[in-house]
């Protein structure tokens, strides 16, 4: 009795297993969640809040430490400034402690203060803000992730 073997894998296989590996990617990359502003309060879930924050907030805290910004950065600081205000106080409806809350308090504050530097476009002090904005992410994912 004679075996059939196959050196190649079907051409359908191949494109299933390439298909499974392009989703899974995908379904690890960065959040992308973009709810308008004023949905934010109706939002359900902080993993919602915080992938909102995510959309918009990892690609300009990326632009931290940078001397000079153009007008399109000034207007995505300022809806940056915006949005994580109101994700910051919506994150406290799924508050995790006191610490959470301060957390969630000082993070609304850096982004006022990016606000700021942005109407004034003072790089400088949106430079600042951009990396105590991230610092104050990092430690509360430390803590709370």
């Amino acid at each position: 009795m004679r075996m059939r073997t196959r050196s190649t894998p079907r051409p359908f296989r191949l494109s299933t297993l390439l298909a499974a590996a392009t989703l899974s990617s995908i379904a690890c990359g960065p959040p992308t969640k973009n709810t308008p502003i004023e949905d934010i309060p109706k939002l359900t879930s902080l993993a919602d809040v915080m992938d909102n924050q995510a959309t918009v907030a990892d690609p300009q805290m990326k632009k931290a430490g940078q001397a000079t910004y153009d007008d399109a950065d000034w207007a995505a600081f300022q809806n940056l400034s915006t949005r994580l205000q109101v994700t910051a106080k919506k994150a406290k409806d799924f508050s995790k402690g006191p610490g959470f809350d301060a957390l969630a308090d000082q993070l609304a504050a850096k982004a006022k203060d990016l606000g700021d530097a942005a109407s004034a476009k003072d790089a400088a002090k949106a430079s600042t803000a951009l990396t105590e904005m991230k610092a104050t992410c990092k430690s509360c994912h430390s803590q709370y992730r």
